[in-house]
């Protein structure tokens, strides 16, 4: 209680501060703010753990959803502290007069999220499951049909190097979409069957023993053209999604050293894969790699922390946010929040164009309209958003701390579901697979952006018990 009563406390005085912050890029004052950001985390993250499964856990939804905030958030500001960004760098910075307001609102909202988080308190009811076998049988079936769609639809040239350069082909969005919606059905499913089946000492082999070949050889090429093409957003979700799964089956604990050695070969590899990525395409993907390693490409990044400096990049957003509105554009109150709901449907976004006058491209979204503040209406490639510009597009600074407050709330809800409850309602366990697999992108996009996915794979698994299995029913 007393440590979210301090954070609502700096929250207010830093509230006042917004509407009166420095208009120049004043470095005491970002080190002071800096400093705040440092402090309050070391706080939140070093308290009492009353769930005893939570203790010591370090590979649950704050950590990994902290991790990204901090990166997108607050890496720029150090690296610009320390030297390693000129204050002329007006492509990350934007509008040096915004910055330490911008960086101010960023606060806001990590405090926001951790009050949120604290907020949350566990039902003494617990919700009683189904205790009941479904097979899955019919979800790895569709499994292999969409990658089978994957594979016949997706450009060849895409595969061979050719993300971020060539277009992934025709109608891809939607199959990609759909087979990782079975996937992670599938693998829900079978954690659930796993745990009724009563086995105990279960190993990694096992539990991947028990995903079933057609889930696994599904995944291994699926991730290969995923590796090929030099995505990498994919690779983490997917390999993050089936650790989560044993993990909640066995209820082990992920030790904070291995946990943080895990974070920074897994960020030094997506660096190295993203270097790869920008080599000819007429090279083969070992021939990249190598070529990557002989580049040493964290010596070329002027960064603390080279390996994630990507993935920083993404404060951007946030200073387009506050520089172009409401100056330029007025607040969009709720609409982006709106339209990521009515996107669950299929075809309820019509609807928009009753709801809404202006129905362009520019307002499909926060990553759309922060590209068309940058780029105008004919952008030649997408700038992408962050969480914070995304809430404060809808209202402001109003919108960040209320925005922030629930995705602190519901990361604790999904982290006690996954690590308190032996067999939490198939919603709640839809919704921590789900979010733990994007938790980390979600501080460079939105919190509802994986709502879809939510919805989509708990229906499918209803259709799944009620239609696929109605003689056990």
């Amino acid at each position: 209680m007393f440590k979210k009563l301090l954070f609502f406390g700096i929250v207010l005085l830093l509230s006042v501060y917004y509407f009166n912050s420095n208009e120049n890029m004043d470095k005491e004052v970002i080190f002071i703010l800096l400093s705040l950001v440092g402090v309050t985390t070391f706080l939140f993250f070093y308290r009492k753990e009353a769930e005893p499964n939570l203790k010591g856990q370090f590979f649950k939804h704050s950590t990994i959803a902290v991790t990204g905030l901090l990166i997108v958030n607050f890496q720029y500001y150090i690296d610009y502290l320390v030297g390693n960004i000129p204050i002329t760098d007006s492509f990350i910075f934007v509008n040096q007069r915004i910055v330490v307001k911008s960086l101010t609102l960023s606060l806001i909202g990590l405090l926001m999220f951790f009050i949120g988080y604290l907020s949350y308190t566990k039902r003494k009811k617990i919700f009683k499951a189904r205790k009941r076998i479904y097979h899955t049988k019919y979800l790895e079936i569709l499994v292999v049909v969409f990658l089978i769609l994957y594979f016949s639809t997706i450009n060849i040239n895409y595969v061979m190097g050719g993300y971020g350069k060539v277009d992934k082909g025709s109608g891809i969005t939607y199959i990609d979409l759909l087979f990782k919606t079975f996937v992670i059905s599938t693998i829900i499913q079978k954690t659930r069957n796993l745990i009724l089946s009563g086995k105990e000492n279960i190993t990694i082999k096992i539990y991947l023993k028990n995903l079933g070949l057609p889930l696994n050889i599904s995944l291994i090429l699926y991730l290969l053209t995923v590796l090929l093409s030099g995505d990498r957003g994919p690779l983490i979700t997917f390999l993050i999604l089936v650790f989560t799964g044993y993990l909640f089956v066995t209820k082990r604990k992920v030790k904070k050293r291995y946990g943080i050695l895990a974070l920074f070969v897994g960020a030094s590899l997506i660096t190295i894969l993203g270097v790869a990525r920008s080599f000819s395409s007429d090279l083969s993907f070992t021939d990249k790699v190598q070529l990557a390693f002989q580049d040493d490409p964290f010596s070329q990044e002027k960064s603390f922390l080279p390996q994630t400096k990507e993935l920083a990049g993404s404060v951007k957003a946030n200073h387009h946010a506050v520089d172009f509105v409401p100056e330029h554009h007025d607040f969009l109150y709720g609409r982006f929040q709106f339209q990521q709901i009515t996107v669950v449907l299929p075809f309820f976004n019509i609807f928009n164009v009753i709801i809404f006058e202006d129905v362009s491209k520019k307002y499909a979204g926060s990553a759309s309209f922060v590209t068309w503040i940058f780029q105008g209406d004919r952008p030649t490639y997408g700038n992408g958003t962050s969480v914070i510009a995304d809430f404060y597009f809808d209202l402001g600074l109003i919108g960040v701390v209320i925005g922030m407050f629930f995705f602190g709330y519901f990361m604790r809800m999904a982290e006690v579901k996954m690590y308190v409850e032996k067999m939490p309602s198939l919603f709640s366990h839809t919704f921590f697979m789900v979010y733990i697999g994007s938790a980390l992108y979600i501080a460079r996009s939105s919190f509802l952006f994986e709502f879809r996915t939510v919805v989509w794979v708990f229906v499918i698994l209803l259709i799944n018990q009620y239609l696929f299995n109605k003689k056990y029913l």
